[in-house]
């Protein structure tokens, strides 16, 4: 049996509302789903069963680490990040060192965890930290107070219990979940499991505080409950027994109070603020002027001036509930506000801090941060996340004005022995204030977490030049510098650049909202018919230009649409919808044949995810049989013989890749030495055809047999590559789009 069990994450992202630019408006905003990039990674994992069979992971994790530098194929490949190095990926927690402050820990959505010794302050200022284990995202860190060389870092991210992972055709639950709790005793140098959820469901752990008059005492606030370690970790036991623990509270003046929220996405019956008396022997539910219950999360701010007095953020799922104060240790509540900072997402980001000197002062967080100086009775508006800056900023640069923090802010921290410093974690990185909450800066030079999506777009001819689309951080174009130059709104999604002529490209935003560029990216119009912009679409719609003509571009909703001009005008091809109304997710167009379009659909209106063929010289549409029920992620067609292709399949206890020699009369598994795990794309060498490369929720994989048989192909890179696609430059490297650490090449 191998030493260490590793259950690698999958993870799930989500769409936000109010990363929406207002110089950009999408045209198909739904503000009440902020959790629509969720749903979609969900489902294409755990479709048709509805289970993520996390256990996958682990035995390939096993498997790989087993086999060690055999498992690599003899490549020992340099692969070299290329950024963005400017923009911040999604954050979800922050730690500061309790001696030296320019000690800096984050945990990332989906890129695990990153340390600075600069206070964040630089183009270089961050370092991955790696730990050994797939980790992804991150939602906890805490620092042992006496001794800071000993951290712990809680693992997934999960706002929707058991109903979790990443995003692409739908958008409703967010997070990732988790492989449980690490812990350090050097500083961050050797990791070990301290609590192994290897072979668990969808579990994560939202916080983690220590006791700081006795460290060896941990709490954990987790979807199971929460949790208590007397002896540093090493041992675990659960203390409150009610689902979904979010956010713990502890009174440095008497350490046998505890409080701790629960909340669940749309699930009431688990909310609640509970409180211990008695070192956590039992706890009872608070009342007193509370809501009864909530279809979001609660969220704490104490200060240490008064110790009976806290503040609650209490968020149902569209809407803020209100911010809520108590002096007598919660027996009673009041409101003092209903000022709705999370406004369409309570569930997801929203939180409270009260200044360590000054105890009427607290900054109260949600979209954007907002401060009150008399306990919440008035609240002011300080931040706007609309102030971004569009085109060029330079890696540790200001990203913005003095009033700019980016959208949906996850955490907010007062810096101890610095009363006046405020962190704040949110879905564009780490951001400071020096002056109480008046302004701000970001603090993100070389945090590279972005959460990319497929397509990207690659020029041929010149190798420093790709465009593509993050998630909750627009779409974005690579010219050379790891600090990309952003270019459109929204949440970014598939991108592309014309084959025969760089200066015409294409990005897109949330539910197949096209922009082109006729200039290289200096400027953008929106593209699109009535009839498609009124279909329903995944998150992520897709649309491909045809690589032998490039004028012609075909998209898909619930219709196949074409265009042949470039985007100005659309035609829907597939005589109305391809599949009783379900979501086109995949489009390939032949690289020599454009009337030659594959794509796949997910089920909406059907119980079945499908592949379809279609020759438009004929007008004939084929439905593909012989292909399992699971989501189908890529299409790969062949560059000179047409009835050869193959099909990448998301989902678990199924093969993941299927070739054709026929034209997609008959299918065979072609997936020897890939593991059960989630595939995402596939990428047919042009010169080499028989040479092809798969991204899956592993890493990269290649075959030099034309899929007879696969072997590792990403043994150097981080453990916690998770790809969603595969592109090759003009120079001949190949990229790789992550889903939490950017863009890499080799």
């Amino acid at each position: 049996m191998p030493v260490i069990k590793i259950l690698f994450t999958v993870l799930l992202i989500l769409g936000c509302f109010a990363c929406y630019d207002y110089r950009h408006t999408d045209k198909k905003t739904k503000p009440s789903e902020a959790g629509a990039a969720l749903l979609w990674w969900n489902r294409a994992r755990s479709f048709p069963d509805g289970i993520i069979h996390t256990e996958k992971y682990t035995e390939a994790m096993d498997n790989t680490r087993t086999k060690g530098v055999s498992a690599r194929g003899g490549f020992n490949q340099v692969w070299n990040a290329i950024g963005p190095t400017n923009i911040g990926g999604r954050t979800l927690c922050l730690a500061v060192h309790p001696q030296d402050t320019n000690i800096l820990w984050a945990g990332s959505a989906a890129g695990g965890i990153w340390k600075s010794t600069t206070a964040g302050i630089g183009a270089s200022a961050w370092q991955y930290v790696e730990t050994g284990f797939p980790v992804l995202g991150v939602s906890a860190i805490a620092i042992n107070p006496q001794n800071p060389a000993v951290l712990y870092a809680g693992t997934g991210e999960v706002y929707n219990l058991e109903n979790s992972a990443p995003n692409v055709a739908f958008r409703t639950t967010r997070g990732t979940y988790g492989i449980g709790i690490l812990k350090t005793t050097d500083g961050g140098i050797t990791w070990s499991k301290s609590l192994d959820w290897s072979y668990g469901q969808l579990r994560g752990v939202q916080d983690i505080k220590i006791n700081p008059l006795r460290p060896s005492t941990v709490y954990a606030a987790t979807t199971e409950g929460l949790l208590r370690s007397y002896d540093a970790g090493t041992t675990w036991k659960t203390i409150n027994a009610v689902k979904m623990a979010v956010d713990i509270e502890l009174i440095p003046s008497d350490t046998n109070r505890i409080f701790v929220t629960h909340g669940s996405l749309d699930d009431n019956d688990m909310s609640g603020i509970y409180r211990s008396d008695n070192g956590g022997a039992s706890f009872k539910k608070l009342a007193g002027g509370l809501p009864a219950s909530y279809s979001g999360k609660t969220m704490l701010g104490a200060t240490p001036l008064q110790a009976g007095v806290l503040y609650a953020s209490v968020g149902n799922a569209f809407v803020q509930a209100g911010l809520y104060k108590t002096t007598n240790f919660g027996d009673t509540w009041q409101l003092v506000s209903t000022q709705d900072v999370c406004s369409y997402q309570g569930w997801y980001s929203h939180d409270v801090a009260v200044h360590a000197t000054m105890a009427n002062t607290l900054i109260w967080v949600g979209i954007d941060s907002w401060k009150s100086t008399n306990s919440g009775l008035t609240v002011t508006r300080k931040s706007r996340w609309s102030a971004w800056y569009f085109g060029y900023v330079p890696a540790g640069g200001p990203e913005g004005p003095a009033n700019y923090v980016h959208a949906d802010i996850h955490r907010v921290y007062y810096a101890n022995g610095y009363p006046n410093k405020v962190y704040m974690v949110t879905d564009g990185g780490i951001f400071v204030s020096y002056n109480n909450g008046e302004s701000f800066q970001g603090r993100n030079g070389g945090y590279q977490t972005q959460q990319f999506y497929a397509n990207m777009g690659y020029s041929t001819t010149n190798p420093a030049l790709v465009i593509g689309g993050m998630q909750d951080n627009s779409t974005a174009i690579f010219k050379g510098d790891p600090s990309w130059t952003r270019v459109l709104g929204g949440d970014g999604q598939c991108a592309a650049i014309n084959p025969a002529d760089d200066q015409i490209m294409y990005g897109s935003s949330q539910y197949l909202n096209i922009a082109r560029s006729n200039d290289k990216g200096g400027s953008f119009s929106y593209i699109g018919s009535s009839e498609m912009n009124n279909e329903n679409a995944c998150f992520n719609g897709p649309f491909e230009l045809a690589p032998s003509e490039p004028t012609i571009v075909y998209a898909g909703a619930q219709s196949l649409f074409r265009s042949d001009d470039g985007g100005d005008n659309w035609a829907n091809v597939s005589g109305g919808h391809v599949s009783a109304g379900d979501n086109i997710l995949t489009i390939a167009v032949h690289p020599k044949n454009p009337e030659l379009v594959w794509l796949s659909t997910v089920p909406v209106q059907s119980d079945s995810a499908k592949v379809f063929k279609l020759d438009l010289n004929t007008n004939a549409k084929t439905p593909v049989k012989g292909l399992p029920n699971r989501f189908c992620m890529d299409i790969a067609l062949h560059p000179a013989d047409e009835k050869i292709a193959y099909t990448a399949f998301a989902g678990f206890n199924t093969r993941h890749v299927y070739k054709t020699i026929d034209g997609g009369t008959t299918w065979k598994p072609t997936d020897a030495g890939l593991p059960d795990v989630p595939t995402n794309t596939l990428l047919i060498d042009p010169l080499q055809p028989d040479h092809i490369y798969v991204g899956n929720d592993l890493g990269v994989w290649v075959s030099v047999n034309a899929g007879t048989t696969w072997i590792l192909y990403s043994g150097q890179a981080p453990k916690s590559l998770l790809v969603m696609h595969l592109g090759i430059s003009a120079d001949r490297k190949l990229c790789v789009a992550t889903y939490g650490l950017g863009v890499w090449q080799t």
